[in-house]
């Protein structure tokens, strides 16, 4: 049976209107990563990009942020 390679969720936009995208990967050593990307929105825009995350990353960013939710 063939493994999931990529999954990629639309989060929404950020606070500049760009379109922010979570995508986890399998990588080749077999880890999974995850890459939260705002796409650019002209040339001069790079985006913002953090990588490298892991699972247990992605969970702690999530409970933190049910903490400030309240």
């Amino acid at each position: 049976m063939p493994q999931l390679v990529e999954q990629k969720v639309d989060i929404g936009r950020d606070a500049y209107g760009r379109r922010v995208t979570a995508t986890r990967k399998h990588t080749y050593d077999g880890k999974t990563v995850w890459d939260i990307r705002s796409e650019p929105m002209d040339q001069r825009d790079e985006g913002e990009r953090m990588s490298g995350l892991s699972d247990d990353n992605i969970r702690e960013l999530v409970q933190a942020l049910d903490l400030i939710k309240g």
